[in-house]
Protein backbone atom coordinates (compact mmCIF):
# COMPACT_ATOMS: atom_id res chain seq x y z
CA UNK A 1 0.00 0.00 0.00
CA UNK A 2 2.82 2.59 0.97
CA UNK A 3 4.76 1.47 -2.11
CA UNK A 4 1.58 2.12 -4.35
CA UNK A 5 1.17 5.91 -3.16
CA UNK A 6 5.16 6.28 -3.15
CA UNK A 7 4.86 5.33 -6.99
CA UNK A 8 2.10 7.83 -7.55
CA UNK A 9 3.84 10.48 -5.79
CA UNK A 10 6.94 9.85 -8.12
CA UNK A 11 5.11 10.01 -11.43
CA UNK A 12 3.65 13.17 -10.93
CA UNK A 13 7.32 14.89 -9.90
CA UNK A 14 8.52 13.21 -13.20
CA UNK A 15 5.95 14.74 -15.41
CA UNK A 16 6.85 16.88 -18.55
CA UNK A 17 8.10 20.25 -17.78
CA UNK A 18 5.81 23.34 -18.89
CA UNK A 19 7.18 25.73 -21.54
CA UNK A 20 6.23 28.68 -19.19
CA UNK A 21 9.21 28.71 -16.61
CA UNK A 22 7.92 30.93 -13.42
CA UNK A 23 4.55 28.09 -14.15
CA UNK A 24 6.51 25.66 -14.27
CA UNK A 25 8.98 26.07 -11.23
CA UNK A 26 5.78 27.02 -9.22
CA UNK A 27 4.17 23.51 -10.03
CA UNK A 28 7.55 21.63 -9.71
CA UNK A 29 7.66 22.79 -5.77
CA UNK A 30 3.51 22.26 -5.72
CA UNK A 31 4.79 18.80 -6.69
CA UNK A 32 7.86 18.07 -4.49
CA UNK A 33 5.82 19.96 -1.29
CA UNK A 34 3.12 17.35 -2.25
CA UNK A 35 5.59 14.76 -2.64
CA UNK A 36 7.30 15.69 1.14
CA UNK A 37 3.68 15.85 2.54
CA UNK A 38 2.97 12.43 1.36
CA UNK A 39 6.15 11.11 2.94
CA UNK A 40 5.46 12.60 5.74
CA UNK A 41 2.07 10.87 5.50
CA UNK A 42 3.73 7.82 4.60
CA UNK A 43 6.51 7.55 7.50
CA UNK A 44 3.54 8.35 10.08
CA UNK A 45 1.47 5.45 8.68
CA UNK A 46 3.89 3.44 9.28
CA UNK A 47 4.92 4.10 12.62
CA UNK A 48 0.84 4.09 13.58
CA UNK A 49 0.81 0.01 11.74
CA UNK A 50 4.09 -1.07 13.57
CA UNK A 51 2.85 0.61 16.63
CA UNK A 52 -0.49 -1.19 16.19
CA UNK A 53 1.34 -4.73 15.72
CA UNK A 54 3.49 -4.27 18.85
CA UNK A 55 0.22 -3.82 20.85
CA UNK A 56 -0.99 -6.58 19.50
CA UNK A 57 2.28 -8.97 20.52
CA UNK A 58 2.02 -7.28 24.11
CA UNK A 59 -1.45 -8.26 24.23
CA UNK A 60 -1.12 -11.87 23.32
CA UNK A 61 2.28 -11.87 25.65
CA UNK A 62 0.44 -10.71 28.59
CA UNK A 63 -2.98 -13.14 27.98
CA UNK A 64 -0.41 -15.90 27.59
CA UNK A 65 0.74 -15.08 30.91
CA UNK A 66 -2.95 -14.86 32.40
CA UNK A 67 -3.22 -18.05 31.23
CA UNK A 68 -0.78 -19.50 33.04
CA UNK A 69 -1.10 -18.14 36.04
CA UNK A 70 -5.11 -18.65 36.04
CA UNK A 71 -3.89 -22.46 35.46
CA UNK A 72 -1.49 -22.32 38.28
CA UNK A 73 -4.49 -20.96 40.41
CA UNK A 74 -6.51 -23.24 39.76
CA UNK A 75 -3.99 -25.97 40.78
CA UNK A 76 -3.89 -24.02 43.98
CA UNK A 77 -7.78 -23.72 44.65
CA UNK A 78 -7.60 -28.04 43.83
CA UNK A 79 -5.27 -28.44 46.44
CA UNK A 80 -7.29 -25.73 49.22
CA UNK A 81 -10.69 -28.25 48.20
CA UNK A 82 -8.53 -31.62 49.19
CA UNK A 83 -7.49 -30.16 52.24
CA UNK A 84 -10.91 -29.06 53.23
CA UNK A 85 -12.63 -31.94 52.38
CA UNK A 86 -10.17 -33.58 55.24
CA UNK A 87 -10.65 -31.17 57.73
CA UNK A 88 -14.38 -31.35 57.41
CA UNK A 89 -14.35 -35.02 57.68
CA UNK A 90 -12.11 -34.47 60.95
CA UNK A 91 -14.73 -31.82 61.94
CA UNK A 92 -17.75 -33.76 61.45
CA UNK A 93 -16.13 -36.60 63.72
CA UNK A 94 -15.61 -34.25 66.69
CA UNK A 95 -18.77 -33.15 66.56
CA UNK A 96 -20.41 -36.65 66.79
CA UNK A 97 -18.45 -37.75 69.09
CA UNK A 98 -18.69 -35.05 71.65
CA UNK A 99 -22.61 -36.17 71.02
CA UNK A 100 -21.63 -39.51 71.89
CA UNK A 101 -19.84 -38.81 74.73
CA UNK A 102 -22.28 -36.08 76.24
CA UNK A 103 -25.12 -38.43 75.68
CA UNK A 104 -23.47 -41.15 77.77
CA UNK A 105 -22.60 -38.84 80.59
CA UNK A 106 -26.44 -37.80 81.09
CA UNK A 107 -27.48 -41.15 81.28
CA UNK A 108 -24.83 -42.32 83.46
CA UNK A 109 -24.21 -45.14 81.33
CA UNK A 110 -21.02 -47.59 82.37
CA UNK A 111 -17.45 -46.96 80.83
CA UNK A 112 -16.81 -49.07 77.87
CA UNK A 113 -13.67 -49.45 75.28
CA UNK A 114 -15.67 -47.95 72.50
CA UNK A 115 -15.32 -44.56 74.25
CA UNK A 116 -11.92 -44.24 73.68
CA UNK A 117 -11.96 -43.07 70.26
CA UNK A 118 -14.36 -40.17 71.03
CA UNK A 119 -12.49 -39.25 73.45
CA UNK A 120 -9.40 -38.82 71.30
CA UNK A 121 -11.74 -37.22 68.64
CA UNK A 122 -12.73 -34.48 71.15
CA UNK A 123 -9.36 -33.28 71.46
CA UNK A 124 -8.97 -33.47 67.32
CA UNK A 125 -8.65 -29.68 65.79
CA UNK A 126 -8.06 -28.72 62.00
CA UNK A 127 -5.28 -26.26 61.04
CA UNK A 128 -5.99 -25.36 56.74
CA UNK A 129 -3.00 -25.03 54.57
CA UNK A 130 -3.65 -22.28 51.86
CA UNK A 131 -2.05 -22.54 49.11
CA UNK A 132 -1.69 -19.42 47.60
CA UNK A 133 1.32 -18.96 45.65
CA UNK A 134 -0.73 -17.52 42.43
CA UNK A 135 -2.65 -15.78 44.48
CA UNK A 136 0.07 -13.48 45.44
CA UNK A 137 1.54 -13.09 41.95
CA UNK A 138 -1.56 -11.98 40.78
CA UNK A 139 -1.94 -9.46 43.96
CA UNK A 140 1.73 -8.03 43.03
CA UNK A 141 0.53 -7.12 39.76
CA UNK A 142 -3.10 -5.87 40.94
CA UNK A 143 -6.36 -7.82 40.90
CA UNK A 144 -7.31 -5.86 37.59
CA UNK A 145 -4.98 -8.50 35.90
CA UNK A 146 -7.92 -10.79 36.13
CA UNK A 147 -10.05 -10.30 33.15
CA UNK A 148 -12.82 -12.04 34.20
CA UNK A 149 -14.96 -9.33 36.83
CA UNK A 150 -16.68 -12.57 38.65
CA UNK A 151 -13.46 -14.72 38.93
CA UNK A 152 -12.00 -11.70 40.09
CA UNK A 153 -14.07 -10.97 42.79
CA UNK A 154 -14.35 -14.92 43.85
CA UNK A 155 -10.59 -14.92 44.32
CA UNK A 156 -10.62 -11.88 46.00
CA UNK A 157 -13.69 -13.31 48.33
CA UNK A 158 -11.41 -16.23 48.74
CA UNK A 159 -8.21 -14.78 49.81
CA UNK A 160 -9.14 -11.90 51.57
CA UNK A 161 -12.54 -12.77 53.19
CA UNK A 162 -13.01 -15.82 53.65
CA UNK A 163 -9.85 -17.44 54.49
CA UNK A 164 -9.64 -14.56 57.65
CA UNK A 165 -12.78 -15.99 58.75
CA UNK A 166 -11.80 -19.72 58.95
CA UNK A 167 -7.90 -18.89 60.06
CA UNK A 168 -9.89 -16.76 63.01
CA UNK A 169 -12.33 -19.76 64.11
CA UNK A 170 -9.27 -22.13 63.58
CA UNK A 171 -7.76 -20.55 66.26
CA UNK A 172 -10.48 -20.01 68.49
CA UNK A 173 -10.64 -23.72 68.72
CA UNK A 174 -7.08 -24.55 68.29
CA UNK A 175 -6.66 -21.92 71.14
CA UNK A 176 -9.68 -23.78 73.32
CA UNK A 177 -8.39 -27.25 73.31
CA UNK A 178 -5.02 -26.25 74.16
CA UNK A 179 -5.71 -24.83 77.08
CA UNK A 180 -7.86 -27.36 78.42
CA UNK A 181 -5.12 -29.74 77.49
CA UNK A 182 -2.70 -27.48 79.77
CA UNK A 183 -4.69 -26.72 82.15
CA UNK A 184 -7.23 -29.25 83.08
CA UNK A 185 -6.81 -32.55 81.06
CA UNK A 186 -3.91 -33.98 83.43
CA UNK A 187 -7.13 -34.68 85.73
CA UNK A 188 -8.65 -36.95 83.63
CA UNK A 189 -5.90 -38.34 81.83
CA UNK A 190 -2.38 -39.83 81.65
CA UNK A 191 -3.02 -39.56 78.22
CA UNK A 192 -4.88 -37.78 75.59
CA UNK A 193 -4.08 -37.40 72.05
CA UNK A 194 -5.75 -37.01 69.13
CA UNK A 195 -6.16 -38.68 65.56
CA UNK A 196 -2.83 -38.58 63.38
CA UNK A 197 -2.80 -38.30 59.93
CA UNK A 198 0.82 -40.46 58.44
CA UNK A 199 1.32 -40.74 54.99
CA UNK A 200 -2.12 -39.96 54.19
CA UNK A 201 -3.37 -42.84 56.61
CA UNK A 202 -5.91 -42.46 59.47
CA UNK A 203 -4.13 -43.26 63.07
CA UNK A 204 -6.32 -43.18 66.14
CA UNK A 205 -5.05 -41.09 69.14
CA UNK A 206 -4.42 -43.08 72.20
CA UNK A 207 -5.92 -41.75 75.22
CA UNK A 208 -5.94 -43.20 78.77
CA UNK A 209 -8.40 -42.08 81.69
CA UNK A 210 -7.73 -41.80 85.09
CA UNK A 211 -11.11 -42.49 86.76
CA UNK A 212 -14.06 -43.09 84.18
CA UNK A 213 -16.60 -42.07 87.18
CA UNK A 214 -14.80 -38.69 87.13
CA UNK A 215 -16.53 -37.45 84.08
CA UNK A 216 -20.25 -38.15 85.76
CA UNK A 217 -20.57 -36.30 89.03
CA UNK A 218 -19.35 -32.65 89.67
CA UNK A 219 -15.83 -32.91 89.16
CA UNK A 220 -16.36 -33.68 85.50
CA UNK A 221 -18.26 -30.30 84.95
CA UNK A 222 -14.93 -28.78 83.41
CA UNK A 223 -14.71 -31.84 81.00
CA UNK A 224 -17.90 -31.24 80.08
CA UNK A 225 -18.41 -27.89 79.56
CA UNK A 226 -15.25 -28.20 77.49
CA UNK A 227 -16.83 -30.84 75.49
CA UNK A 228 -20.54 -28.32 74.60
CA UNK A 229 -18.17 -25.30 74.10
CA UNK A 230 -15.92 -27.04 71.43
CA UNK A 231 -18.79 -28.30 70.41
CA UNK A 232 -20.23 -25.34 69.40
CA UNK A 233 -17.13 -23.34 68.15
CA UNK A 234 -16.11 -26.71 65.94
CA UNK A 235 -19.97 -26.46 64.36
CA UNK A 236 -19.53 -22.67 63.19
CA UNK A 237 -15.64 -23.67 62.40
CA UNK A 238 -17.85 -26.72 59.82
CA UNK A 239 -20.16 -24.54 58.03
CA UNK A 240 -17.21 -21.59 57.64
CA UNK A 241 -15.23 -24.43 56.04
CA UNK A 242 -17.83 -25.63 53.88
CA UNK A 243 -19.05 -22.48 52.51
CA UNK A 244 -14.85 -22.25 51.84
CA UNK A 245 -14.66 -25.22 49.69
CA UNK A 246 -17.89 -24.33 47.84
CA UNK A 247 -16.19 -20.84 47.05
CA UNK A 248 -12.87 -22.71 46.26
CA UNK A 249 -14.97 -25.45 44.19
CA UNK A 250 -16.68 -22.47 42.15
CA UNK A 251 -13.36 -20.86 41.24
CA UNK A 252 -12.11 -24.37 39.94
CA UNK A 253 -15.01 -24.70 37.25
CA UNK A 254 -14.72 -20.79 36.68
CA UNK A 255 -10.96 -21.07 35.75
CA UNK A 256 -11.74 -24.05 33.30
CA UNK A 257 -14.21 -22.66 31.72
CA UNK A 258 -12.27 -19.45 30.86
CA UNK A 259 -9.53 -21.42 29.53
CA UNK A 260 -11.58 -23.86 27.39
CA UNK A 261 -12.85 -20.62 26.10
CA UNK A 262 -9.63 -19.42 25.01
CA UNK A 263 -8.81 -22.98 23.63
CA UNK A 264 -11.56 -22.48 21.65
CA UNK A 265 -10.66 -19.20 20.16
Amino acid sequence: MIKFFRHIRQRLISDPPERNGSVRAGKRFSKYLLYAIGEIILVVIGILIALQISNWNDKQKLHAYEEKLLSQLQQDLVLNAIDLELNISFQKRTIQSIDILLEHFESNEPYTDSLEVHFSNSALWTKFIVNAGAYKTIEAKGLDFISDVELRDLVFRIYEGNLNWLQQMEGIVINHTENFRQNYASKYFAEWNSVEIDNGNYVEGKTSLRDYELFLGDEGAAYRYFLSATKGEVEVLLDISEGFLDDNRQGIELIKNILSDTKDD
